[in-house]
């Protein structure tokens, strides 16, 4: 009877308590643990993709830079008379709210990082596309161009003017004049042996490029500098890191186009250098501005190029070298501006730096200070890429050394 009834009874209060509390237990630390293993492959998806985007921006800009100054060179665009523009432009750490002028003009859609630390530079190329590119020709006046209208070259193509509209352009030359924008409203084909004719919307923005002026000079025999004047297509983009909303995004702006536009929302920054040829000795290292003189070896101390003055000039953080590309002494730039023009006829490769950030932050790897690799351990996991590029255009017809200019070997 004892052994029947002790099969016959149920648990315990005692052992039902006990059970539920270790139930309890298990399926917390089941979502404990599911829960840190979902976060976890979140966290290490969002670092994949940050990966992704830092080599995807990274081919984008490489793309865009090796285009610079295509058939073009490094010579100069005249927009005004204050504001001329190089194929290749780098603002360090600018302010783009209150603007860089007259080169980039305030925006008040742009909002500065958070911390000097977290600054970006600003970076804008121009090139030419020389695909449907006419080749001026003399109006019979002496010059290439005759009020609003430019002459070309017989039976001139006409892919310069889309269907969409008239058609942002530029007339450059091979040698070291002044290159002009304009809008190009109409190409008419000249006959064979005859002249075609390439009407503009107007009159210039710049006295350099105005009608008459010594720039549109047909060449003679006793030019130094060649000339071979095309109008070509004019193409350009600028890049900008905005934190508007407090998220670092990077944006750009087509050449032409009115407003910026997103290219990714996970660049937290981007930083560039430019590496600058001694024409007193082409085959030396580049000179890399800005360097703080330390690495990679020890060497003259440089701003960026847009920091550049006379009276760093002076000291040797700015220095042109000893002799021009044609193999003349260097004579002291007139002013500022000018020795930031002639800086940047130098340019031959960028260094490009581009630090990468989550969307999302892990609250659970906030800490105190920073991480192996100086970043500040806020959550966010980063990805920096750095890597050069050289604008394939300035080895082929950018400025070099002549051979044997000034005794020296090419």
């Amino acid at each position: 009877m004892k052994t029947a009834s002790l099969h016959g009874r149920g648990f315990t209060l005692l052992e039902m308590m006990i059970a539920s509390a270790l139930g309890v237990v298990v399926i917390t630390t089941g979502l404990v643990v599911g829960t840190q293993m979902q976060k976890r492959a979140l966290f290490e998806e969002q670092t994949m993709m940050a990966q992704v985007t830092g080599r995807t921006v990274k081919d984008v800009l490489v793309s865009e830079v090796w285009r610079a100054g295509l058939g073009m060179g490094n010579t100069p665009i005249s927009y005004g008379v204050d504001d001329e523009r190089s194929a290749i432009t780098v603002w360090h750490r600018a302010d783009l709210k209150v603007g860089v002028l007259p080169d980039m003009p305030g925006d008040a859609s742009f909002v500065p990082a958070p911390t000097a630390e977290l600054a970006s530079d600003a970076l804008r190329i121009y090139w030419g596309e020389t695909n449907g590119a006419i080749t001026l020709a003399s109006c019979g006046t002496g010059s290439f161009r005759s009020g609003n209208n430019f002459c070309g070259v017989s039976e001139a193509s006409t892919a310069l003017v889309t269907p969409s509209g008239p058609t942002l352009a530029v007339m450059a030359s091979g040698g070291t004049r002044m290159a002009c924008p304009v809008t190009i409203t109409a190409v008419t084909p000249g006959a064979p042996g005859a002249t075609s004719t390439i009407t503009t919307d107007g009159a210039p923005q710049s006295t350099t490029c105005a009608d008459g002026a010594s720039g549109w000079s047909v060449p003679t025999g006793t030019e130094v500098s060649p000339v071979n004047w095309m109008a070509m297509r004019l193409g350009g983009v600028a890049y900008r890191v905005n934190w508007s909303n407090n998220i670092p995004t990077l944006e750009y702006r087509p050449e032409g186009a009115p407003n910026w536009l997103v290219l990714s929302r996970d660049v937290e920054q981007l930083t560039v250098r430019e590496g600058l040829i001694d024409f007193s000795n082409t085959h030396n290292a580049l000179q890399w501005f800005p360097n703080d003189g330390m690495l990679p070896v020890p060497a003259q101390a440089h701003p960026a190029i847009s920091e550049c003055t006379l009276a760093k000039y002076d000291t040797g953080e700015c220095s042109l070298g000893l002799r021009e590309a044609d193999g003349t002494l260097v004579v002291k730039p007139a002013n500022n501006v000018d020795l930031l023009k002639r800086l940047r006829q130098r340019v031959r490769q960028l260094e490009v730096t581009l630090v990468i950030r989550t969307r999302r932050a892990n609250q659970d790897a906030i800490q105190p200070g920073l991480d192996e690799e100086g970043f500040v351990r806020d959550g966010y996991s980063r990805r920096r890429f750095t890597f050069t590029v050289e604008p394939r255009n300035f080895m082929s017809v950018g400025m070099v050394r002549v051979a044997g200019a000034g005794g020296a070997a090419p």
